[in-house]
Parts: C-alpha cells; sequence; structure tokens
C-alpha cells in the first residue's frame, strides 16, 4: 500500500533525476536552449526555441536548480530569452515590433481555419475576435517569456505595449472574447493581467492601476455566485472548460494580486470531480484548489486526501528517462497547433513542467517542506 510517508519521499528524490533527464534535452553550445523531447522530434520541434526555453527555466526555478548555475550560465540563459523579442524575420508592420517571436515556430504554425460566413458574421456581429493561429501563438510566447523572465526579477529590454492602453479599449476586448467557452476567454484575460501587472508602469507609471481595475471589475460581474467559475451565458459549458477556465482567471487575479471572488463554492464545484489524466487538465484542476486554499480552510482534510491520490496519477506520467509526458507515455505532439514531436513513449519537456508545477502545488497543500522547491506563477 502506498502511503503518504512513500508518496512524500518519492517527491523529495525527484530532483536529480528530473536534472538527468533535462541534461538530455539541452542542446550543445546553445546556453538556454533546449529539445522538447529526447528523441521524437520532428517538424517545429526540431527548430523552435523559446517556449521550451521557458518551461525549461520554470523546471530549474521550481526545482532549486536555477540557483546552482553560475552567474554567467544564468546571464547567458537570460540573454537567450531576450534575444526573442522582435528578432531579424519578425512582422514588420509595426504590430509586434515589441513582442517575443520565434519564427521558426510561426513556420510551422497554420493559417486561420475557414469558418464560414454565417459563423463568421455571427462571431463578428457579438464582437467575438476570430482565431487567428500566428497571432495567438506570438502573444501567447511573449506573455510566456515576459512571466519567465518576471520571476527572477528581469525585465525584456524593451516594454511590450501592444495591449489595449486605454480602459475603455481593454474593456471593449475583454468583452470581445467568448466567454461561453471560459478556457479560452480566461487565458487571454490572464495574458492582458501579465502585460498590465509587468509592462504597464514600464511604458507609464500612471497606466498599471485603472487598468488593473478595469480587469478585476470585469472579473466582477463574470462570476457565477453559485459555482465560483467564470463564464457568460445561462447554460454551464462544460465542465472541462468550466475549471480549465477557472484556473485562467484566477492565474489573472494572482497576477493582479486580486482575492478569489467565491473560494469555497470553487472548491466544491471542483471537488465534484477529478482531472482528466492530461497534463493541462491535472495541473488546471490542482491550481484552482492551491489558490482557493490559500483563503480559505474549506474541506482542507479533503483537499489533502485527493492530492494524495492524484501523486500516484502523476506518477503515471513518468517515463524510463525520468521525465513526465504530457499524456501517459506518449510525449506532447502539437504546440500552438504545430507539430513537435512523433508521441513517443518518453517524456516531454511540456509535460514535466506542468506535472513539476503541479507537485510543487501538491506539496504546499500537503504542508511538505521540501528543500528548494518553489511554485511559479505562470
Amino acid at each position: 500500500m502506498t502511503t503518504a510517508a512513500s508518496r512524500k519521499d518519492w517527491l523529495s528524490n525527484l530532483r536529480d533525476p528530473l536534472h538527468e533527464f533535462m541534461e538530455t534535452l539541452k542542446v550543445p553550445g546553445h546556453p538556454g536552449r533546449f529539445k522538447p523531447c529526447p528523441k521524437g522530434a520532428v517538424g517545429a520541434g526540431t527548430q523552435a526555441s523559446l517556449g521550451f526555453s521557458c518551461f525549461a527555466h520554470k523546471i530549474y526555478y521550481s526545482l532549486g536548480l536555477w540557483e546552482r548555475l553560475s552567474p554567467r550560465e544564468q546571464t547567458d540563459w537570460i540573454e537567450w530569452i531576450r534575444s526573442f523579442q522582435n528578432p531579424d524575420g519578425s512582422p514588420s508592420n509595426g504590430q509586434w515590433s515589441d513582442a517575443f517571436i520565434d519564427p521558426h515556430l510561426l513556420a510551422h504554425v497554420p493559417n486561420p481555419p475557414y469558418l464560414g460566413i454565417r459563423l463568421t458574421l455571427r462571431r463578428f456581429l457579438a464582437g467575438i475576435q476570430a482565431p487567428e493561429p500566428k497571432r495567438d501563438a506570438i502573444r501567447a510566447e511573449t506573455k510566456q517569456a515576459i512571466a519567465t523572465l518576471a520571476q527572477i526579477g528581469v525585465n525584456p529590454h524593451r516594454p511590450f505595449s501592444h495591449f489595449p492602453l486605454q480602459e475603455k479599449k481593454l474593456q471593449r476586448q475583454l468583452q470581445g472574447f467568448d466567454w461561453s467557452e471560459p478556457w479560452s476567454a480566461g487565458a487571454r484575460t490572464a495574458l492582458l493581467a501579465v502585460f498590465v501587472q509587468t509592462q504597464a508602469d514600464l511604458i507609464d507609471t500612471h497606466l498599471r492601476e485603472p487598468l488593473a481595475r478595469v480587469i478585476t471589475r470585469f472579473l466582477d460581474h463574470m462570476v457565477n455566485p453559485h459555482n465560483g467559475t467564470y463564464y457568460r451565458g445561462t447554460t454551464p459549458p462544460t465542465r472541462g472548460q468550466m475549471i480549465n477556465g477557472a484556473m485562467k482567471v484566477l492565474n489573472a487575479m494572482d497576477w493582479l494580486e486580486q482575492p478569489i471572488h467565491h473560494p469555497e463554492r470553487l472548491i466544491d464545484t471542483t471537488l465534484e470531480q477529478g482531472p482528466p489524466p492530461a497534463g493541462c487538465h491535472v495541473v488546471d484542476w490542482i491550481y484552482v484548489l492551491h489558490r482557493c486554499g490559500l483563503q480559505t480552510q474549506h474541506r482542507r482534510k479533503e483537499i489533502q486526501d485527493r492530492c494524495l491520490e492524484l501523486i500516484d496519477l502523476i506518477k503515471t506520467h513518468q517515463n524510463q528517462d525520468h521525465g513526465f509526458s504530457y499524456q501517459p507515455h506518449i510525449a506532447q505532439t502539437i504546440y500552438y497547433h504545430a507539430t513537435i514531436s512523433r508521441g513517443l513513449d518518453e517524456g516531454d519537456i511540456h509535460g514535466t513542467c506542468l506535472l513539476v508545477w503541479a507537485l510543487t502545488m501538491i506539496a504546499g497543500i500537503l504542508e511538505w517542506d521540501i528543500p528548494g522547491w518553489k511554485i511559479i506563477r505562470p
């Protein structure tokens, strides 16, 4: 029988095996550059680097490995991430002049799908932004890079300013997200929160507070008081959309240093059902409970018991190479619509990043003090 002590022992001894796994992903001669998986990289996975470097950095930071690097290694890694800000070959129309752009990823991201005239018109009349995979990838990777640097107190070379800097424009953009699908809408809101919290003061010291208020007041009206989740419409979205969407909104509120609206009700909603085994579902489920648990002791013992069980689920994602895979025994194959691997039975950098993050939060929920471990703010 697996005991709490044996699970804690497993967590306490993860650092060195995971460090060995990360060594297999390093690209020799390129500090800060990592492959997505040891053997099965294809397509964008053979050339893209920015996102994988950010994932690797979060793993090193979470496990206390960042402090083991020499000052030169740390500087080289930081400069590698910062070098992607408006690199050669980026769009020249000025729209993304200060964004973090990995041209090797964009080369493999498909063009927008054709939605049909009726759906396009319906989305336009509702004020919902049309999907643009390349645009979305640029925004997401820019947020990823800025958040990674902010974790260690580093700014980009130049402030990123391509987000609404006027309160009315920010309000319109928030309203334009499709809140019947809160996973996506919440992710875009978190992205704006990171930009407002980390970049606004670098642009103008009078910007951050009024823009942050716009987001927090908008979320005040978006929360469902009965279940604590965030969506629009009388019909609740699917369970995955509700929990994963709540995770994204709580991430935005974390960056803005705002309390959760109804933590007890959100805990009740989350505990109704466990997460599917995919890496993102597991970490989102745990994140919601972790963040709510910072405000309330509601159902604390039950949350701890469920987290103990989740350690066993996370173990099923660990491979013989010691890394974690996004799906059990299947390395992540798609990253922002681009193919990155063949999906072999091996660990991958994204799955490892997510599940290491999940384990650091579980350790916090269980009040296990594991030396060197830290919880990131994504």
